[in-house]
């Protein structure tokens, strides 16, 4: 995404345009009312992107203090009301936390900070809100020297990065990890040996510092790390002065590049461009930017997104339009061919109908013919399904040995018939033919099939008891078929009340054949 980088201090502003990896050349505006005039007219032909605003200023104030530790909007009062009474003629503040104390009741370790002249940023903002430029953020290039400590490896250790900038030298003190406190002092030489100079005079005061406010012990180990070009360097290293507990690192630009993997940039004379590099390619929250400007920038942010929606909307609709349009017109191309193949069709039936000689059988009586012989084959008698079930019963009943079978067809079940119905007997055909019983042939459905079982139980030898069970174990096994209707028309010992017991002496074999009938319905 492209941006429009500002970078301020307190002599000039440069603007640049960061695009696809890249960093443009700068154009510079003098910090005084022809450079403001001249900013708004450079403003009027800049393509409408949002402004990312980097200050460097020395009106910058550091103040740390701990407070307790509370939680959700008890915790943002607190803060506000800190903000409040450190810098209360500024909107340009921000809070950050720092961890906990380790001891006590482990409050909150707050750093505060404030760019403390705001009268610096207000005919660029001006400027900016005239033309209703997006402003994405308000930033600090002290905030940002904690994205350095990864890409310099730089540990829990404390840690001092002096940074040569075009509005002079920052000096930026780390400790346990977090920013401390930041220190720019403005440029007054100009050329290498006395800028290595103002350099190593500068560290000096900023380690005495340090040790009158007992942040670092005298003769602690404190890393200092420079970045500026290398002619610096070759003067600061040719003067360089090592104190007890101090060791030096120093990066010139190119290998400060190399090692923030950014872009082979126009110029690079001093860090100003590493840190706009920096802006450009990361997504970091706003420094210092009032309420006003990120509401405006959310809703601009919100205007953006529901732009790309519309776009995207529009773009999904005429494709899909365009699918369904091409579909259409296949659609008419598939039924153009259809219609042209259905007439060829006909075309070719009706040359072949015409061309067969002419039979005498009408085509309704020949499909009426076809239609009853099929019926007739599904819905004929097909005894073997009965047999095959009286098979298997007799099979878990050997004792059942078969006299004699009948088997018939009938249009019902074979229960009683009403005396008091109405018999109407078939009429005969024309040529003197009875016609044919549609029951009996399965026209129109399959008829039940009624099989007539006579059978006895051997060996007997005079045990009617057994008899009775073979018999009823018989009857429950075909049963179970559910297509069976089964029932003992004649069993072999008749206990009925109504019937006499007969016997003459020496009638062995009549005694000898218990014999019994059994009717089996098979139901369609």
């Amino acid at each position: 995404m492209a941006k429009h980088l500002l970078y301020l201090t307190n002599t000039q502003l440069s603007a640049a345009i960061w695009d696809k990896g890249e960093l443009s050349s700068p154009q510079v505006f003098d910090n005084f009312a022809t450079g403001w005039s001249k900013f708004a007219d450079y403003l009027k032909h800049t393509t409408d992107l949002p402004a990312y605003f980097l200050t460097d200023l020395i009106e910058e104030d550091f103040h740390r203090e701990s407070i307790p530790h509370v939680y959700g909007s008890a915790h943002k009062n607190l803060v506000e009301r800190r903000l409040n009474a450190l810098y209360r003629d500024t909107p340009y503040r921000e809070a950050s936390r720092q961890g906990r104390e380790k001891e006590g009741r482990k409050d909150d370790q707050m750093l505060f900070s404030a760019l403390t002249n705001p009268q610096l940023l207000k005919p660029w903002i001006d400027a900016l809100q005239a033309h209703k430029i997006d402003i994405a953020g308000i930033y600090s290039v002290a905030l940002l020297n904690p994205y350095l400590s990864k890409p310099l490896g730089l540990g829990k250790e404390a840690s001092l990065i002096v940074t040569h900038q075009s509005s002079g030298l920052r000096q930026s003190f780390f400790q346990d990890g977090y920013l401390r406190f930041s220190r720019l002092a403005p440029e007054t030489a100009w050329s290498a040996a006395a800028i290595a100079d103002t350099t190593a005079l500068e560290i000096g005061k900023t380690r005495q510092f340090l040790a009158s406010t007992r942040q670092v012990a005298r003769g602690a180990e404190l890393q200092i790390v420079v970045i500026a070009e290398q002619e610096i360097l070759n003067h600061l290293q040719a003067q360089q002065v090592v104190e007890a507990g101090s060791y030096y690192r120093l990066i010139d630009l190119n290998e400060a590049r190399q090692l923030f993997k950014m872009q082979a940039l126009t110029e690079l004379n001093h860090c100003d461009s590493l840190f706009l590099s920096m802006l450009g390619r990361r997504n970091i929250s706003s420094h210092y930017a009032t309420a006003e400007q990120a509401r405006t920038h959310y809703f601009s942010q919100l205007k953006h997104a529901l732009n790309v929606a519309s776009v995207a909307a529009i773009a999904m609709a005429l494709f899909w339009s365009a699918k369904n349009g091409f579909d259409a017109y296949q659609a008419q191309q598939l039924t153009e061919q259809a219609q042209i193949e259905t007439l060829s069709a006909l075309a070719k039936y009706q040359s072949t109908a015409n061309s067969m000689p002419s039979t005498i059988a009408n085509p309704k009586e020949m499909r009426a013919a076809v239609d009853l012989e099929q019926t007739l084959r599904n819905n004929a008698p097909k005894p073997a399904e009965l047999l095959t079930s009286l098979s298997q019963a007799l099979d878990q009943v050997p004792q059942i040995k078969i006299q004699g079978l009948t088997w018939e067809t009938s249009e019902t079940d074979g229960s009683t018939v009403d005396p008091n119905a109405v018999v109407v007997a078939p009429v005969p055909l024309p040529d003197g033919n009875m016609p044919l019983m549609p029951g009996l042939l399965g026209i129109p459905k399959r008829p039940f099939e009624i099989l007539n079982l006579e059978a006895e139980v051997l060996p007997f030898q005079n045990n009617y008891r057994s008899a009775v069970d073979n018999v009823q174990l018989f009857v429950r096994t075909l049963q179970k078929d559910p297509h069976l209707n089964v029932s003992v028309i004649k069993p072999p010992l008749d206990t009925r009340p109504s019937m006499k017991l007969e016997s003459q002496a020496g009638n062995d074999d009549a005694l000898a054949k218990p014999r019994f009938t059994v009717k089996i319905i098979w139901k369609p």
